[in-house]
């Protein structure tokens, strides 16, 4: 049952219209709250006027209820109407429905037409069309909720699905999604593309939920090898790459790498109709991917849709601004100083307005992190939008505050806590600050909870920034301020050594000699085991081609030689495969390079010979795509894959249970065979046995083409009546 907490009294009013036009069959007038007098819908026909009244008291509870009805009555009795009705959220039982018809004397309410919460559920199975176009309703729902839990999404995933549903409420539908939806399901994959801030993410989030919704497997990637290991079929599977050409910078080696590797994951997405593939990136960055790659610009299956800020009606932006006032933590005095004056008007009007502007200036935190009063403090953000983070952190952060920000930056996106407070244990220190064993734990508390809410959140263990702007400025701060020579002697883990190494890279002007510290940082990260081999290896590489130094090639040549003697297992083919790309785009010198081209591609080759039984076909499919595109030997190539062919299609998996998975199983299977020059009758032959047996239990059952799209409010150039109508109901 829906309890219809996420939605705004405007969300509320405009679904009780649109219940009773679908359940009278009529249509109905509608009024923004505010200056309505007293009149939410109404229906007129000759001298029958039917008012509706929307109360929206879900949190507020029967009592504030009664009272507010009790408050109406005399605009009630002025209207003078035929019959009354009251559609509240309120859970409703028979005496208090006797008050509010008791509060109400002189007007003709009956109790019949009082409709609570359960009233307005049960119109809602009577009219499910009413719930798909009310998107809110069923993203929030526990049904959905419960099928997500369920579906064995990793914690990344799970982090970013719960950040989702966090943002549901806040959320405006507007004509993106609904472009969105059809370019995704016309082509399979989609960039979307705009400025920061502009909501590309948060386009993207919606897409996942709603594919979410409709039972499709969400899989929340960091890179190109993550997303080709979960790009396979036999279920629908939705991948989402956020900032896919990243936000630091984007270098020649990183364009070079997704040149070889994205097209064919591309290809393998319009070939495949249960994938579809969603990537987010800012529009300058991928002009620029553009130029510098043309394979890129082209690339098949993929249309790229740019997200413009100037896509936002005014009515948009001003239920964007509505919504976060809504259902933000604001106190009354922050909250009149927006409200007062119509002050929200010259926000929603502002040339700088964005939802990740208003999404921080509708924070109560971040508006209490500065002492100028909340109006002064705004306009100036406004103006001034760069200044976001830098007065709060410059100025009214602690410097433990300041040191936890920073160790965060280092880690990426998303951080376990205990990581984290390590991080800012070791970046305090080398920054000068001593910290006693004993009062680390209490420090660290404080700093993190002084910025909580503001700066970070914390969701299944993992921490990540409520802002992805704020990310960004702290990039900026490091560059700035020169932190990098302080900051590296004190890396030890794997992913502070990349993205400390992705901001150096940005700007390679900024830090000159650093090739000793920058080993250095290597060997700790080895020496701690706080790396994975293949990670450590990719780390390795990285610096080698930055820095073309012998001691750096010796340490990647030992790491190398760990993977020649030990051989790789079923569980890292994405790291083998990744190998074997990097090791074709490596700018070392020509005998390093061959050495670390045929390192991986006999490891790869063995792999396939020894393992095949323990791989499914997509990844055979990924290594062979490696092995002839990447590797230095084809010959062994061909070899390899050969047998891996031979002992997987001896027999036909019996985990095929369905028509479906068997066909897509076989166009798969056949379409490699054909590519390689393998005989496949005997696999035929296997494949129609497996058919006819699964045609004597099973009939055949087609998968439901795509999913169910949502209703899209049409949203216009508001004049300022209506708008100061519709912040009207947020008074008081």
């Amino acid at each position: 049952m829906n309890d219809f907490h996420d939605l705004s009294p405007l969300d509320f009013e405009e679904l009780v219209r649109d219940l009773l036009q679908a359940y009278w069959s009529r249509r109905l007038e509608s009024f923004g709250p505010g200056r309505d007098q007293g009149v939410d819908v109404r229906y007129m026909s000759g001298p029958q006027q039917i008012v509706v009244q929307a109360k929206h008291y879900a949190r507020s509870g029967p009592a504030a209820l009664v009272r507010a009805m009790r408050l109406e009555c005399p605009k009630a009795i002025a209207l003078a109407p035929s019959r009354y009705l009251l559609a509240t959220s309120v859970s409703m039982t028979q005496a208090l429905k006797a008050k509010i018809v008791a509060a109400m004397p002189e007007v003709p309410l009956a109790e019949a037409d009082i409709l609570g919460r359960e009233d307005l559920n049960n119109l809602l199975r009577l009219h499910p069309e009413v719930e798909k176009r009310h998107f809110k309703l069923w993203m929030a729902s526990s049904a959905v909720l419960e099928r997500i839990i369920h579906s064995g999404v990793y914690n990344r995933t799970a982090a970013e699905l719960e950040i989702i549903r966090g943002m549901i409420p806040r959320f405006v539908q507007n004509q993106s999604v609904a472009d969105a939806e059809t370019l995704l399901a016309d082509t399979g994959a989609l960039i979307i593309a705009g400025a920061p801030g502009v909501g590309k993410t948060t386009l993207a989030q919606i897409l996942l939920w709603r594919h979410a919704e409709q039972g499709w497997r969400i899989f929340v990637v960091d890179d190109v090898e993550e997303a080709m290991a979960a790009a396979s079929e036999g279920e629908r599977r939705l991948i989402f790459f956020d900032d896919f050409l990243g936000q630091v910078g984007l270098s020649a080696d990183h364009v070079r790498g997704l040149d070889a590797r994205l097209p064919p994951l591309l290809s393998r997405v319009a070939a495949q109709k249960d994938l579809r593939f969603i990537l987010t990136t800012r529009d300058y960055v991928l002009a620029q991917a553009k130029m510098l790659s043309a394979r890129l610009g082209a690339a098949r299956g993929v249309r790229s849709y740019i997200l413009n800020v100037g896509a936002y009606t005014r009515e948009a932006k001003a239920r964007i601004l509505y919504n976060h006032i809504h259902f933000s933590g604001l106190t009354e005095i922050q909250k009149d100083a927006i409200l007062k004056g119509g002050f929200y008007l010259a926000m929603i009007d502002h040339k700088n307005f964005n939802p990740r502007l208003i999404e921080m200036l509708t924070r109560s935190e971040y508006l209490a992190f500065d002492e100028r009063p909340t109006r002064e403090l705004i306009q100036h953000v406004l103006d001034n939008p760069h200044e976001l983070w830098d007065r709060p952190y410059r100025q009214h952060m602690s410097d433990d505050a300041r040191t936890v920000l920073l160790a965060m930056v280092i880690n990426g996106a998303f951080v376990g806590i205990t990581l984290l407070k390590d991080s800012f244990v070791r970046v305090a220190m080398a920054f000068g600050n001593t910290l006693r064993p004993s009062e680390i734990e209490a420090r660290f508390r404080a700093a993190y909870q002084e910025i909580e809410g503001s700066a970070l959140s914390l969701l299944n263990n993992l921490v990540h920034f409520t802002n992805p702007g704020l990310r960004d400025y702290l990039r900026d701060v490091i560059r700035v301020d020169r932190l990098m020579p302080l900051i590296v002697p004190c890396i030890e883990t794997a992913s502070e050594l990349g993205e400390c190494f992705a901001i150096f890279r940005a700007r390679r002007g900024d830090w000159k000699g650093s090739t000793p510290v920058w080993t250095a940082a290597l060997d700790r990260v080895r020496d701690g085991g706080r790396a994975p081999r293949f990670a450590y290896l990719e780390l390795a590489l990285d610096l080698c081609d930055e820095f073309r130094d012998q001691g750096l090639i010796d340490r990647m040549l030992a790491a190398l030689i760990g993977i020649e003697q030990e051989g790789v297992d079923e569980e890292e083919v994405r790291e083998i495969c990744s190998l074997l790309e990097r090791s074709a785009m490596t700018l070392l010198p020509t005998a390093v390079e061959a050495r670390v081209r045929s390192v991986a591609t006999e490891a790869a080759a063995t792999m396939l010979e020894k393992r095949a039984m323990c791989l499914p076909l997509e990844d055979i499919e990924s290594m062979d795509e490696a092995l002839f595109t990447h590797g230095n030997d084809q010959e062994r190539a061909a070899t390899a894959v050969q047998s891996a062919m031979w002992t997987f299609t001896r027999s036909v998996d019996s985990d095929l249970e369905t028509i479906t998975t068997l066909d897509e199983f076989e166009r798969s299977l056949l379409a490699l065979m054909e590519k390689r020059g393998f005989s496949s009758d005997t696999v035929k032959r296997d494949i129609r046995w497996r058919r006819e047996a699964l045609e004597e239990h099973e009939p055949r059952d087609d998968p439901e083409e795509g999913y169910r799209g949502g209703g899209v409010t049409s949203h216009r150039n508001m004049s300022d009546a209506e708008i100061r109508s519709m912040f009207g109901g947020l008074k008081g």
